[in-house]
């Protein structure tokens, strides 16, 4: 059902619904909504592909809403990780909230799981340095990257690998890379000149959820 995205942990999201004992709702999106999303740059998505997300989308919506709240969001995060998902779907939720109302609609959500999956590079690169951007402002600080690190540990339960002591001393050594000009922030342009040389940074952001979730 995701085409060419790869699974993920924005695609897994979907994937357990709220067990409310509520009828989800049979309504098909409007065909005007999906020429929309597939005339979009960053959307590939058939028809089909679309109306299925859609039907899934609603599942975890509340009654009479037709957007998702941070909450929910959140609730259906800590739902498939074994740790605390909170922080980490918090960020998540900022970069899909488009229009900064505290709600991600469809329209938000589809954009938002094509370009967090995409396969192009350059979007994917984006979206990765939207995720540690939290004021965007244009540049990452080692305490905003040293937040989302700390966030995806909480979330998975992992440990850091060896030759870390900590996730502040992991950020010191991917700054050490990225930070050419050694101004104590990471650029855009620099970020995605870097990135290729610390694949790290981008496959934290895609951590799987437990099999069994």
């Amino acid at each position: 059902m995701v085409g060419a995205l790869k699974i993920n942990i924005i695609a897994a999201f979907l994937k357990k619904n709220f067990q409310n004992g509520r009828k989800i709702s049979s309504k098909k999106l409007q065909p005007k909504t999906i020429n929309e999303l597939q005339h979009h740059i960053d959307v590939d998505f058939t028809k089909d592909e679309i109306q299925d997300w859609y039907k899934d989308f609603e599942k975890h919506l509340g009654q009479g809403e037709t957007a998702l709240s941070r909450t929910a969001f959140i609730r259906v995060y800590n739902s498939l990780f074994d740790g605390d998902a909170s922080i980490f779907a918090g960020q998540v939720f900022r970069t899909f909230d488009v229009d900064n109302n505290n709600m991600v609609d469809f329209k938000e959500f589809i954009l938002g799981l094509c370009m967090s999956g995409s396969t192009d590079p350059s979007v994917k690169l984006k979206w990765a340095f939207s995720m540690y951007d939290i004021d965007q402002n244009g540049y990452i600080s080692q305490d905003e990257m040293n937040h989302i690190l700390n966030a995806v540990c909480k979330m998975t339960n992992s440990r850091l690998p060896e030759e870390f002591t900590s996730t502040e001393n992991m950020t010191k050594n991917i700054f050490n890379v990225l930070d050419k000009n050694s101004d104590n922030q990471i650029s855009l342009e620099e970020f995605i000149e870097g990135a290729a040389k610390i694949q790290f940074v981008i496959d934290i952001l895609q951590c799987d959820p437990a099999p069994d979730t």
